[in-house]
C-alpha cells in the first residue's frame, strides 16, 4: 500500500512499546485481539488480524502504491549505546538492493526453502523474508518452540527440508551433530564464528559470513568460506562501498587498522527524530561530489587484507552489543 512498517514485539516491556509507538507516531497497528488492551492508549487505529469478519467488506484488489526507491520501507528500533531505543529509517532501494544481492550470492531458487529464524522485531527478519519472497522461494515460519536452538531447531531443519538458513554462531554451536542433507547454504552473522564450527558445518554445503549494521540495511559485506583461509567479513555486496579511514578520514594503507565506513544504496535515511545523531553518524561523502552522497560511520575497527577481503578487528570504542 506504500506505507512503512514498524515491528512491535509483544514480549517487550510496556515502557519500550509505548516509547516506540509515541516516537514513530504510527497511525495504524496490525495486531491480535489479545493485545488490544495493551495498545489502547497508543491512539492508533487497531486492526485485529484474527477478527476475520472485519475483512469481508474490503476489496480483493491490490492497492496501487506508487512506491519510489527513496520512499520509507520500515523503521527498526535498536537499543542504542545509551539504552534509549532509536529508530533507523530504511528505504525501499536498500531492501531491493539487499534482496537482489542475496538471491545472486546464495543462489536462491524457486524451489529453495528459507527458514525465518529471526524475530520480526529484528532487522535480520528482513534479510530472511525478502531473500525468499523476491526469488519465489518458500519462507518457513516456525513456532517459538521449534526455533529453540538445539534438538528442536535441528528437527525443524530436517523435517521441513530447509535449504537456506541464517544463524548466529551461538545457535549454530547448540545444534547436535546430525545430518542435514537438504541444507545447501548456511550463513552466520552477528558475531564472530569459532573456526571449529566453521570446519564442521561447511562440509557438504556453502558457508558464508555476513556483516553489516542496521544502518546499512542489515548487510554490507559477505565472505564465503573456501577452506583454505580464515573466514573474514569478505567484500562489499553490490552497490555498496567500504572505506577504512584514519581519524582524519583519509584512507589507511592495506593491512593498517582503521574505522570502517559504508556507502551506497543500502544506507539508511537516518535516525527518526534524532537529527543530531544522524548528522554525527551519516557524514558527507569525502570522496564523491554527488549531491546527498554520504558515508555511515560504523565505529567498527577493520583492515583491508592484500587479497581485497576485510578483516573485522572489533569496536573502536569497545561497545558491547546487548539485545540488538
Amino acid at each position: 500500500a506504500g506505507g512503512a512498517y514498524v515491528p512491535l514485539d509483544p514480549t517487550y516491556p510496556k515502557e519500550r512499546l509505548s516509547f516506540m509507538l509515541s516516537d514513530s507516531q504510527v497511525q495504524v497497528v496490525l495486531t491480535q485481539e489479545k493485545f488490544v488492551d495493551d495498545l489502547a492508549a497508543s491512539g492508533a487505529k487497531l486492526v485485529c488480524l484474527d477478527d476475520k469478519k472485519s475483512f469481508h467488506q474490503e476489496s480483493n484488489e491490490n492497492p496501487s502504491s506508487g512506491v519510489a526507491p527513496e520512499n520509507l520501507a520500515y523503521v527498526i528500533y535498536t537499543s542504542g549505546s545509551t539504552g534509549t531505543p532509536k529508530g533507523v529509517l530504511i528505504q525501499h532501494q536498500g531492501v531491493c538492493n539487499l534482496a537482489q544481492a542475496q538471491v545472486k550470492l546464495f543462489n536462491v531458487q524457486q524451489n529453495s526453502r528459507v527458514l525465518q529464524f529471526a524475530s520480526f522485531s529484528f532487522d535480520a527478519s528482513v534479510w530472511e523474508i525478502f531473500m525468499a519472497l523476491c526469488s519465489g522461494a518458500s519462507l518457513y515460519i516456525g513456532t517459538q518452540d521449534s526455533l529453540r536452538p538445539g534438538i528442536d531447531l535441528m528437527r525443524l531443519l530436517q523435517e521441513q527440508s530447509i535449504t537456506h538458513v541464517t544463524l548466529p554462531p551461538t545457535a549454530l554451536a547448540a545444534l547436535p551433530k546430525e545430518e542435514l542433507p537438504n541444507l545447501q547454504t548456511l550463513i552466520v552473522a552477528g558475531e564472530a564464528c569459532n573456526p571449529k564450527l566453521i570446519a564442521e558445518w561447511s562440509k557438504g554445503r556453502r558457508f558464508f559470513n555476513a556483516y553489516g549494521p542496521t544502518e546499512s540495511t542489515i548487510c554490507a559485506t559477505v565472505a564465503e568460506y573456501t577452506g583454505d583461509t580464515q573466514l573474514t567479513i569478505g567484500r562489499a555486496i553490490a552497490n555498496t562501498q567500504i572505506y577504512i579511514l584514519a581519524q582524519d578520514r583519509q584512507p589507511v594503507p592495506i593491512g593498517t587498522p582503521g574505522e570502517l565506513y559504508i556507502g551506497g544504496d543500502g544506507l539508511a535515511r537516518g535516525y527518526l527524530n534524532r537529527p543530531e545523531l544522524t548528522k554525527e553518524k551519516f557524514i558527507p561523502h569525502p570522496f564523491e561530489k554527488a549531491e546527498g552522497s554520504r558515508l555511515y560511520k560504523t565505529g567498527d575497527l577493520a583492515r583491508f587484507l592484500p587479497d581485497g577481503n576485510i578483516e573485522f578487528l572489533g569496536r573502536v570504542d569497545h561497545q558491547v552489543k546487548i539485545r540488538g
